[in-house]
């Protein structure tokens, strides 16, 4: 049973953000107040602020974030700010509002950048019910064309024909009128309007009592997205300014096994002991593939792997467990010496394949054991040397993983040092553009010899591995 209510495995995570504004700041019992919630739906739009009279109420939110603001009754001001590299950018508004009492006020920003627009709507906050869910349902995605939304009991509607829908041909931008109905067990799936085979399906989720949700049908950018046959949509599930997100059923999480152990041989993966189709993994490769979104699709659930050596697969290199949730994709590095020191095991990050239109999307992986702690600068296409130039990241220890960094899109010259300035990774006319998401491993040379820094190597994964 999925409960996504309380964070289930079919839940890619949960974010609440919250806010307070009003004229003079006072927080007295005796304001009156209104109740606005900023939800952040466009796939692939930057992080944004929520800017509330000139003045950033909310800071940071990100696609599929909400925000819940109490401002004292009236009018106000309010736009919605892009964070880009260089510089923020206006993306909505600024419009003027009147925030009235016992009103929640819904602005939600949908369609992709280059269409960005708010869908505003209102309903009554305080829904409370021992025995019952408020339930409102909008069509967020702009990939996807008019459709119709069937609600079942747990377990039932595998015959879409012969069912009827709750909500019919519901165009983009549409958010229907709330719906009370009996917490409980449901499946959700949803066609394109007319027809009756699911592009979506929830699989059997809980509906709890006293639970006021708004369900929207968001842009899926999660792991495994452009397989063929993915659903091309995941459900948000907003209740207050709590998120939780819902996959198809059967998207499964992402896994790729990246070999970045200097000294190990060849290696195969076992899954629970048994066999895979990852072998023969040789030393700064990545498998099933080193791209953008390209994994080995496994259902979520825990699994123990091994990376045992592909001559001998009794030889047990690293044994390690891994949790893997839907939606979610992993990369798993080797890193470290086999009979070394620092020995070698198993690195695992959790990865994002959403592409963001306005940024390049860098995230860099210390996994050298020989290079000690580094600097790392991205220095522009005409400079080839380090002399005054500030590192883009600094004193970055072994196994070290950055989160994903928004740079501007350009053609970069990349130097990994160490703390004296001794270069010892050079790539020259590296190119990164808007969109794009990318991954760079520092490592060993091979054989595990490091103890020459020009030995030392990267390995490209992402939009890089065509690099």
């Amino acid at each position: 049973m999925n409960r996504f209510v309380v964070l289930p495995m079919v839940v890619a995570g949960a974010v609440a953000l919250s806010g307070c504004f009003d004229g003079d700041s006072d927080s007295s019992d005796d304001v009156v107040r209104s109740e606005v919630r900023i939800i952040h739906a466009s796939p692939d739009a930057p992080p944004v602020n929520i800017l509330v009279n000139g003045d950033a109420a909310v800071k940071g939110a990100d696609y599929k974030q909400a925000a819940v603001l109490t401002p004292e009754v009236g009018s106000y001001e309010i736009a919605v700010e892009g964070i880009v590299p260089g510089g923020n950018a206006t993306v909505i508004g600024p419009a003027d509002f009147a925030f009235e009492e016992n009103v929640r006020y819904n602005v939600v920003a949908v369609n992709t950048v280059a269409n960005i627009d708010a869908v505003v709507f209102q309903d009554e906050p305080g829904f409370s019910s021992s025995d019952e869910v408020r339930v409102r349902i909008g069509h967020l995605a702009p990939n996807a064309p008019n459709v119709d939304i069937y609600v079942t009991a747990a377990g039932e509607g595998n015959d879409l024909s012969a069912i009827d829908p709750l909500l019919s041909d519901v165009a983009f931008e549409t958010v229907a009128e709330p719906l009370e109905v009996p917490a409980g067990d449901y499946r959700i799936q949803i066609t394109a309007a007319g027809a009756s085979t699911a592009v979506f399906d929830s699989g059997d989720v809980a509906l709890m009592a006293g639970a006021d949700l708004f369900v929207g049908a968001v842009q899926n950018t999660g792991a495994n997205f452009s397989v063929d046959g993915a659903s091309p949509v995941s459900l948000i599930v907003v209740n207050g300014a709590e998120v939780a997100e819902i996959y198809d059923a059967d998207q499964g999480a992402g896994v790729r096994v990246v070999h970045a152990s200097g000294n190990a041989p060849a290696v195969d993966v076992l899954l629970d002991d048994d066999p895979t189709a990852l072998t023969n993994i040789t030393f700064g490769l990545a498998a099933p593939s080193a791209a953008l979104d390209e994994y080995a699709v496994l259902a979520a659930g825990n699994y123990n792997v091994k990376v045992v050596a592909n001559a001998d697969n009794s030889v047990v290199a690293i044994d390690t467990d891994l949790s893997l949730t839907n939606g979610q994709g992993y990369s798993v590095l080797a890193v470290g010496l086999l009979g070394g020191d620092p020995a070698i095991e198993a690195l695992a990050l959790a990865d994002s394949v959403r592409s963001i239109a306005t940024q390049a999307t860098l995230r860099v992986v210390h996994a050298s054991t020989q290079a000690g702690n580094v600097n790392i600068y991205l220095l522009p296409e005409d400079q080839f040397d380090i002399d005054n130039a500030t590192p883009a990241l600094a004193d970055v220890p072994y196994k070290a993983v950055t989160d994903y960094l928004a740079i501007p899109a350009g053609t970069y010259n990349l130097r990994v040092t160490d703390l004296d300035g001794n270069v010892a990774i050079s790539a020259d006319s590296v190119v990164v553009t808007n969109g794009g998401v990318y991954t760079v491993v520092a490592r060993d040379g091979e054989d595990g010899n490091g103890s020459v820094l020009e030995d030392l190597g990267l390995i490209l994964l992402d939009d890089l591995a065509v690099f």
